[in-house]
C-alpha cells in the first residue's frame, strides 16, 4: 500500500461507506456527529479515563470532520494545511506584537495573550499588519 495520509485514508473509506448506504444525509448530521465526539472527549477527561480512551475519541473526531469535509467538498489536508499556516502567521504577529510592547509572552496572563491575539486576528481581518 502506498504512503496516503491518514485524512485521504479516512476519505477514502467513507466513499466506500456512503456508496454502500453508510452515510449522514446532509453535512448538519455530520455535525451533530462532531459535537458527540467533543461530548465524549469532554466526558474521558471529566471521568480521567486513560490516555489511550481519550486518543481513541480523538481519532472518531478527527473521522468525523473528514466526512463533514467530504460532505462539503473541501479536502482534509488543504484545510488542515491552511489551518496550521493561519496560526502560524497570527502567532508569529503575536510576538512580534509582544516584542514591540516589550512583554514577554511566558509572563503574560491567560487574559492578556487572549487579548493580544484578538488584537493579532482583528488586524488580520481587516487587512492591517502589525509593522
Amino acid at each position: 500500500m502506498t504512503d496516503i495520509s491518514p485524512a485521504r485514508r479516512a476519505h477514502a473509506i467513507s466513499i466506500e461507506a456512503a456508496r454502500d448506504g453508510f452515510d449522514w444525509e446532509n453535512p448538519n448530521d455530520v455535525l451533530d456527529k462532531i459535537a458527540e465526539e467533543l461530548d465524549e472527549i469532554r466526558s474521558a477527561l471529566t471521568h480521567h479515563e486513560s490516555l489511550a480512551r481519550i486518543e481513541e475519541e480523538v481519532g472518531d473526531l478527527f473521522f468525523a470532520l473528514v466526512n463533514f469535509n467530504r460532505k462539503m467538498q473541501i479536502d482534509s489536508d488543504a484545510a488542515f494545511t491552511q489551518g496550521v499556516l493561519k496560526f502560524e502567521r497570527r502567532y508569529r504577529a503575536l510576538q512580534k506584537r509582544a516584542s514591540q510592547l516589550h512583554l514577554s509572552l511566558q509572563a503574560l496572563d491567560p487574559q492578556t495573550l487572549d487579548a493580544l491575539w484578538n488584537d493579532v486576528k482583528s488586524e488580520e481581518n481587516h487587512g492591517r499588519e502589525f509593522i
